[in-house]
């Protein structure tokens, strides 16, 4: 028998799981123009789907992954690791193929997009160190912690280990003006 990796159910799986995120995308893409142009029962059925298509997606990826997901810390490294590509080497060349073919607006685009993907790549770098080194939920000062989930907010050197509001784990705290904005 071939190895699973070779096999064509393998890269039918993957053609799979790349299908659902693009149409996981789509649909959010869809859902906002819908609700722009006032069709807000279109709209919510959209983002229903979307998260219908991002649950079929992780079905795939737990599949093609041997029935293990990445950990966040995992995921944090690929996205970097995915922005920096973007950032350094995927649309600057874009860019320049772009302009040299006359699409100087299109150049100008995927040239401000790498600049994005910089900054994406500078953002989940530093939540990967925090996560690594403690910080994610320690300051060595005082800071204000807000629940993500129902906007207690907490001012000390650490995110409490619950909210006691709505009693979310520490996970669900962010310290004040440091999230990805």
């Amino acid at each position: 028998m071939m190895r699973f990796q070779d096999s064509q159910t393998h890269a039918n799986l993957q053609t799979a799981y790349e299908n659902e995120l693009s149409a996981a995308a789509r649909y959010r893409l869809a859902a906002t123009q819908a609700r722009q142009e006032g069709q807000i029962s279109v709209s919510g059925s959209f983002l229903i789907m979307s998260r219908h298509a991002m649950t079929h997606a992780a079905l795939w990826q737990k599949r093609l992954l041997n029935g293990t997901c990445p950990n966040t810390m995992q995921n944090l490294r690929d996205a970097a690791q995915g922005e920096f590509g973007q950032w350094t080497w995927k649309y600057t060349s874009f860019a320049k193929t772009a302009r040299q073919e006359g699409y100087g607006e299109l150049a100008d685009l995927f040239e401000r997009l790498a600049e994005i993907a910089c900054y994406h790549n500078v953002c989940l770098c530093r939540l990967a160190d925090d996560l690594a080194g403690e910080r994610m939920y320690h300051r060595e000062e005082d800071a204000v912690w807000l629940c993500l989930a129902c906007g207690y907010a907490h001012t000390g050197p650490a995110a409490p280990s619950q909210c006691p509001v709505c009693a979310k784990p520490k996970g669900w705290f962010e310290a004040m003006g440091e999230g990805f904005e």
